[in-house]
């Protein structure tokens, strides 16, 4: 896939829709906002689904979007093992290549996705991405959260990894030097405030190549990452001050909540994967519409044809 800027959700979902076919397995897809954005990628992005969940109800959704059975299998299951075990066994066989979760809670699929017998870890630690619009920015309006998702209270080397999915996420969106801001409560680097020790260290790293392809500042506070009047009038001078394109919470309350207010204060589109196992996973909230899953199907897919060219480095001497 040639890299050239995705800019906005529309041209995520052309892009996606030019890609070749790709399965996705949906686990708990009795759901009708589900059902509804896998009638939508059947139509726009050309992909095939494994569906785990009532078959009655699930037959019923589908065909209340007048879509036909054609390159849809479904697994008729209740109980949650018997919901997950067929998606997991159809992405160790490759015969799926990305992974959406439907109604069933977080914890529950990432358990088991987890797991060691999954067949879908690869060494490295997984961590959930919010890509939204800001209508602020010029040539490239995404901007991303993280990690809102999976990792609680992340350590300095978590973070670096966090950031490093991150970017993956960027670069297959043909940013190739992403801004990463470090967020905190305050610009200045404070002891009392172990977040903002965090962000300095992160920033120093990536300054001795310790993390590649993108710029890392930071303590930012999230006005001085997102806006230059307010890191001007903070006399904050950085490439990185009023034009992030990737904000990294301190810990996953932070992180959910800034994610959640671009949809509820501010009416926003998103869409979510997690990066660091074999393949991408989708975990939009079971409260999301059907569009910020249709679109997570997009961003999976482009991540999808991301890795197969380019596989994700495991070592993390």
């Amino acid at each position: 896939m040639k890299q050239t800027l995705i800019s906005d959700f529309e041209e995520l979902l052309r892009v996606a829709g030019s890609l070749t076919k790709r399965c996705v397995a949906v686990v708990a897809a009795d759901h009708s906002a589900t059902l509804e954005a896998v009638a939508a990628a059947k139509t726009a992005l050309k992909s095939d689904f494994l569906l785990t969940g009532s078959r009655k109800t699930i037959e019923e959704g589908l065909a209340a979007h007048g879509l036909a059975a054609d390159g849809i299998e479904i697994v008729d299951a209740k109980q949650p093992d018997r919901l997950i075990a067929p998606a997991l066994e159809a992405l160790r066989g490759g015969s799926a290549q990305i992974l959406l979760k439907g109604k069933i809670d977080t914890t529950t699929l990432m358990k088991a996705v987890l797991a060691r017998d999954s067949g879908l870890r690869i060494g490295r630690l997984l961590s959930d991405i919010v890509l939204f619009q800001y209508a602020r920015t010029s040539a490239n309006k995404f901007l991303m959260i993280t990690d809102g998702g999976l990792n609680v209270l992340p350590d300095l080397p978590a973070k670096k990894e966090i950031i490093e999915n991150a970017v993956q996420v960027a670069h297959a969106l043909g940013n190739s030097n992403p801004k990463v801001a470090v967020l905190s409560a305050t610009e200045f680097v404070l002891p009392d405030i172990p977040s903002t020790v965090d962000a300095a260290l992160l920033a120093k790293m990536n300054r001795r190549g310790q993390i590649k392809g993108c710029i890392v500042d930071g303590p930012f506070a999230l006005d001085n990452a997102l806006s230059a009047d307010a890191a001007d009038t903070k006399n904050i001078s950085s490439p990185v001050a009023g034009q992030a394109d990737i904000l990294v919470a301190p810990n996953i309350e932070s992180a959910n909540m800034l994610a959640k207010s671009t949809t509820f204060f501010a009416g926003l589109r998103l869409a979510h994967v997690v990066m660091g196992a074999k393949i991408p996973i989708l975990i939009p909230s079971r409260s999301d519409k059907s569009d910020a899953k249709l679109l997570s199907i997009a961003l999976g897919m482009v991540m999808s044809e991301y890795l197969t060219h380019n596989p994700p480095d495991t070592d993390h001497d």
